[in-house]
């Protein structure tokens, strides 16, 4: 999915919402996501040691290894990500 801006600075406006099948949701901003290490170590997991996401048990997995405290933005099964606009 591309986001279209007129302007670059609208970017910084942006949000990622990033939800669990059990509701469990977390966030990240545009910046965040593409200007920052952390941007840089956020992983999609679909495939474990051979293991595909249908036959795995927590199914698509989202990891932020760059956080300072592990865990909080550890999404299992993950089921959406919802863009959107502060306004």
């Amino acid at each position: 999915m591309e986001i279209q801006a007129d302007r670059p600075k609208l970017f910084n406006e942006f949000y990622y919402t990033c939800k669990a099948s059990d509701g469990y949701k977390v966030v990240f901003s545009w910046n965040e996501i593409f200007n920052t290490e952390v941007g840089n170590n956020i992983f999609i997991v679909t495939e474990q040691n051979g293991v595909r996401a249908k036959e795995m048990m927590d199914r698509i997995q989202l990891v932020s290894k760059s956080d300072i405290s592990k865990g909080r933005r550890y999404v299992e099964n993950l089921s959406e990500i919802i863009v959107n606009r502060v306004e």
